[in-house]
């Protein structure tokens, strides 16, 4: 006999227990985790409620949705995505409010709790006059099961990893072309030659040193940025995520003049953040050692799969090795609607500015398009 599923929300993750959301969150690695959240849920801005499926006492389905009043980061706004999918009106915002990527917390046997946690979600759209739920930043095996659910999607850009699988600096290099394999040396044995003094140290160290370079970073391009404001941002990821912290740190006679931020979470480690003082630094490739080059040999010593990259500055990222998955936004109506026409994704100029050695095939398959199998965009591809 089955057992039926049931919906309940919460308005904070404190009222979920860690081990049990993690558990059910794993695939989406850091971004879809109780810590990440809880950060998120902390931010001002926005109010959040938790929908949970349960079949018993097992949680088998999870969902954040949230209200925004201010958002300040103008790439995470509504605006932005609904522009991509040619929309507007009003949509509640589900899934992640930041972070560069969102894979729906599921059981694998939970397509029961799946549809009734989306219906839940919808009836709270439709009873506040919304039009339904709008996620950012959508994998496409998220993507997928929400377009069979009705929704409709556009892409938004990808995600940039590079896969080591724990191999040695020298190992992964190997996978870079000849010419690239001599410019990163070129660049790694500069950034030794500068002879900082390198370290991995935690945030809740040196968060208040770092805040001032990260400022300077925001600054640099045109984000308006305050010193006070970094120190709150980073004084609060030192609360929930401070465990997970690595600072891949740069200092001059013990004053930090660069750093990179990143989070160790399972066999992954995720860049997050970066700041220089621009007055020490900038003529040792300091950006591409502390956030690829000491990460690498870092993730070496622990064993440590992939080095998430996020999104944007895709060129630079794909030259060391990087592999591009695409990332959706998508807009789910509510029932009563019918799905938003939207055009099909065109991604042959991904596949010809990157080729298809950096874009794994089974992601950019697309179940809502059959542009991309067609076999003369993977003929001329190089």
């Amino acid at each position: 006999m089955s057992v039926t599923v049931k919906v309940c929300a919460v308005p904070s993750l404190a009222d979920v227990a860690a081990a049990e959301w993690d558990t059910l969150a794993a695939p989406g690695g850091l971004y879809t985790s109780h810590a990440w959240l809880g950060s998120v849920e902390r931010e001002p801005g926005a109010g959040v409620e938790y929908f949970l499926a349960c079949r018993g006492d097992r949680l088998v389905g999870a969902l954040p949705v949230y209200d925004v009043d201010v958002e300040y980061n103008p790439f995470y706004a509504r605006s932005r995505h609904l522009d991509l999918l040619g929309l507007d009106g009003g949509w509640a915002l589900a899934g992640s409010r930041r972070g560069y990527r969102f894979e729906l917390p599921a059981a694998a046997d939970g397509d029961a709790g799946m549809d009734a946690l989306l219906a839940a979600a919808r009836n709270r759209a439709e009873a506040r006059g919304e039009r339904g739920l709008l996620f950012p930043f959508v994998t496409t095996r998220t993507a997928r099961r929400l377009w069979e659910h009705g929704a409709a999607v556009a892409l938004d850009g990808a995600e940039a990893a590079v896969v080591t699988e724990g191999a040695s600096f020298e190992g992964y290099l190997q996978n870079l072309s000849s010419k690239r394999r001599i410019a990163v040396r070129h660049e790694f044995s500069a950034f030794r030659s500068a002879e900082y003094e390198l370290d991995v140290e935690n945030l809740e160290d040196c968060h208040q040193e770092a805040a001032p370079l990260l400022g300077q970073l925001q600054r640099k391009y045109g984000h308006e940025a305050r010193d006070e404001g970094m120190r709150e941002y980073l004084a609060g990821q030192v609360e929930m995520l401070g465990k997970y912290s690595r600072v891949f740190t740069a200092r001059r006679s013990g004053r930090l003049v660069g750093f990179s931020l990143m989070y160790e979470f399972g066999d992954v480690l995720y860049a997050r953040a970066v700041g220089f003082d621009y007055a020490q630094t900038g003529k040792a490739f300091e950006y591409y050692a502390l956030c690829y080059y000491l990460p690498i040999e870092y993730m070496h010593r622990r064993g440590l799969r992939v080095l998430h990259l996020g999104m944007e500055t895709y060129q630079a990222k794909v030259a060391r090795g990087a592999r591009l998955s695409p990332l959706w936004s998508v807009a789910l109506p509510l029932p009563s609607a019918p799905r938003p026409e939207v055009a099909p994704a065109d991604t042959s100029e991904w596949l010809r500015r990157f080729g298809r050695r950096a874009l794994p095939a089974d992601e950019w398959q697309q179940p809502w398009t059959s542009a991309w199998e067609a076999p003369a965009a993977w003929e001329g591809a190089r």
